[in-house]
């Protein structure tokens, strides 16, 4: 300790205590600049990085959907936007404010109620070429004044066709249902929670009873974020959709269509079953009709197959129905087959195609409706 006077008084000085570093050892200022230069470069490259992928993830996100005029919703897992216009200047697809691809919903009439998947919406063809179009267009429809009202969505499964008419049902005055089954892809679109590598409700039987198994669907769920990311998708894992056994599909496929059928005759409303074949089911029904069925395997008879199980789920829950097979095979003798199908699409069909099939429904109720009867169509 240090002593010193000063005019008289005594004033002690501490040692200095702080550490001293050797020079070797002493960081200069501008190493330590250079560090925090470094240290701000990284944070900004990693910000940078991060919002990179948000806005890409985004994007992706935003631009990925089950069909461009579908949103997302909690209990279907997508739906028709209502009162949206989409168009790529060819094709143009409008809703109403209801969702449903038709004009606007008269209260005074009638309505036909068309449920399906993109087969019966009218996948590549315009509002005035689809099925609903053609067949309000009918002189054997116009003369029940009725409304055609198309509620189908694509790439719906046959569960979401009965969730989707329920919800719809009660706004509407129904007189016909005519449900349009894709046998190309409806039975797989059926048994699993996932569509396109989007989460959907699975209807599947249980004890004798028909249950959801996916009743609320979250916007965020394994398979939607899964599907929509394109780089952060890694992070998730593998997603588990439940899937309904095959021992029991031919049951819940019969349950789901009886459940349909029984929305309608609350209603009043009896309902017509219509089974869309697949092209590839048309060629090979049409070329086993003349040669035997082993020298047809050039036409895969996958999807004829497909369209035998329907039908027989159809048959063994004696419900009325419309066999297009058969009316295509038979338009074939004179016609061509692929003019009535989209260009390059093996399911969905032309604007010749959709009215063909609309004057094959007009003619069958014209000849077979009468809703005086407690059952309005024969089992043909």
């Amino acid at each position: 300790m240090a002593r010193n006077i000063v005019k008289g008084i005594q004033v002690e000085f501490l040692p200095d205590l702080r550490i001293q570093i050797p020079p070797e050892f002493a960081m200069s200022h501008w190493v330590i600049k250079l560090i925090r230069i470094q240290f701000l470069a990284l944070i900004t490259i990693l910000l940078t990085s991060l919002l990179g992928l948000i806005i890409a993830e985004s994007y992706y996100w935003n631009s990925s959907s089950i069909c461009e005029i579908c949103r997302f919703h909690p209990e279907l897992g997508w739906e028709s936007t209502p009162s949206k216009t989409v168009t790529n200047g060819k094709i143009t697809y409008a809703t109403n404010s209801m969702g449903i691809r038709s004009g606007a919903v008269d209260p005074s009439r009638g309505h036909i109620l068309i449920v399906g998947d993109s087969v019966a919406f009218g996948l590549g063809v315009n509002n005035d070429e689809t099925i609903s179009h053609y067949l309000e267009s009918d002189k054997k429809i116009n003369k029940l004044k009725y409304q055609a009202l198309n509620i189908s969505v694509p790439g719906f499964g046959i569960g979401q066709y009965y969730l989707n008419l329920k919800r719809n049902i009660g706004l509407l005055n129904p007189k016909l249902i005519l449900l349009v089954i894709n046998t190309e892809n409806d039975l797989q679109d059926t048994r699993k929670e996932m569509n396109f590598g989007r989460s959907k409700p699975i209807l599947t039987s249980q004890n004798d009873r028909l249950v959801n198994l996916n009743p609320n669907i979250f916007r965020f769920s394994c398979n939607n974020l899964y599907t929509r990311l394109r780089f952060a998708k890694f992070l998730i894992g593998n997603c588990q959709p439940n899937i309904t056994e095959h021992n029991k599909l031919k049951i819940s496929v019969g349950m789901i269509i009886n459940a349909i059928r029984k929305l309608g005759i609350q209603k009043g409303a009896p309902t017509l079953t219509v089974l869309s074949p697949a092209l590839g089911a048309v060629k090979f029904a049409t070329c086993s009709k003349k040669n035997p069925k082993d020298t047809c395997l050039e036409h895969d008879n996958a999807f004829y197959n497909e369209y035998g199980y329907f039908k027989k789920i159809i048959k063994s829950n004696k419900i009325p129905y419309i066999d297009f097979l058969t009316h295509l095979v038979e338009y074939s003798k004179e016609q061509p087959i692929h003019s009535l199908y989209g260009k390059g699409d093996i399911s969905h069909f032309s604007p010749k195609g959709n009215y063909i099939f609309a004057q094959t429904i007009a003619k069958r109720v014209a000849t077979d409706f009468d809703l005086n009867k407690l059952a309005p169509f024969s089992l043909r």
